[in-house]
C-alpha cells in the first residue's frame, strides 16, 4: 500500500484490502470496525483455520494495536462431519505428530468444538494440540483444557530465567518489557512494536521452568514510519 494508515479510518480500509487480498480467507462474511487502533472482527467465515488466519492478517497492516476476532464458524454442507468421525480424526492427528505425548492428551467432541484435556510438559506442547486439530474439517471450535506440568522453582530465579529469555532473542527489543512474577505466573507489560515481537516475548516467558501461567498485557505500538520524498 502506497499510504501508511494514520486513523481509524484508513486502517479499516487496508484491513479490508488485505483480507480480500489474502488466498487462504473468504473475506465475503467478514465485516470490520476499527476504534483506537483496535480491529473488531465480526461475521462468518467457512472454518476455524479460516478465522485464525483472518485475525493473524489484522495484524499484518500497519497501525494495529489489538484485534479481537468474534466470527462464526459456519461449516459448508462438506464438512459436516459427525461428532465421533471428528473425534477419530483428531486422536489421529495427535497421534502422528511426535512432538507431542499422544498418549497424555484427550481429544473429545460436542456439536463440533472440540476440548483438550491431559497434561504436558511444556507451553508448546499445548499449543501445537490446539493448532493440529483446529485445521480439521467440521471443527468450529477448540477448547484448550491441556495442563502444562510445572517444576516449582521460586518467582525471582523466574523472572530472572524470564529476562535472560526476552534479551537473547536477536528479533525482540525487549526494552519496553516489563516482566512481574507472582507464584509461578509471569505477567508481561509494556509496549513492543508489532505482533510477531509479542508472540516471541509470550513464547520466551513460558520457556522458563516453574512458569505455569503466562498474561499478556502487551500493546502492539509500531514506531513511526519516516514518510517518502516529495
Amino acid at each position: 500500500m502506497s499510504e501508511r494508515p494514520t486513523d481509524d479510518q484508513s486502517i479499516e480500509r487496508a484491513v479490508v484490502e488485505e483480507l480480500e487480498w489474502a488466498p487462504h480467507v473468504d473475506a465475503a462474511g467478514i465485516q470490520v470496525a476499527v476504534r483506537d487502533g483496535t480491529v473488531h472482527l465480526t461475521g462468518h467465515v467457512r472454518t476455524l483455520a479460516e478465522a485464525k488466519a483472518a485475525e493473524r492478517t489484522a495484524w499484518h497492516v500497519r497501525g494495529v494495536h489489538d484485534v479481537v476476532a468474534e466470527l462464526e464458524v459456519r461449516r459448508p454442507a462438506a464438512h459436516a462431519h459427525d461428532d465421533t468421525e471428528i473425534a477419530r480424526r483428531a486422536a489421529e492427528v495427535l497421534g502422528w505428530d511426535s512432538r507431542l505425548p499422544s498418549r497424555q492428551i484427550t481429544a473429545t467432541v460436542q456439536n463440533g468444538v472440540i476440548t483438550l484435556t491431559g497434561t504436558v510438559d511444556w507451553q508448546y506442547q499445548r499449543a501445537d494440540a490446539e493448532t493440529r486439530v483446529q485445521h480439521l474439517a467440521g471443527v468450529v471450535g477448540v477448547d484448550n483444557r491441556i495442563e502444562v506440568r510445572t517444576v516449582p522453582a521460586a518467582d525471582e530465579e523466574i523472572r530472572e530465567k524470564v529476562l535472560r529469555a526476552l534479551h537473547r532473542h536477536a528479533e525482540l527489543d525487549a526494552s519496553g518489557i516489563g516482566i512481574a512474577v507472582a507464584s509461578g505466573c509471569v505477567t508481561l507489560s509494556g509496549t513492543v512494536p508489532g505482533f510477531g515481537q509479542r508472540r516471541i516475548a509470550e513464547n520466551a516467558a513460558w520457556s522458563a521452568r516453574g512458569v505455569n501461567e503466562v498474561v499478556d498485557r502487551m500493546r502492539v505500538v509500531r514506531p513511526p514510519q519516516p514518510r517518502p520524498p516529495a
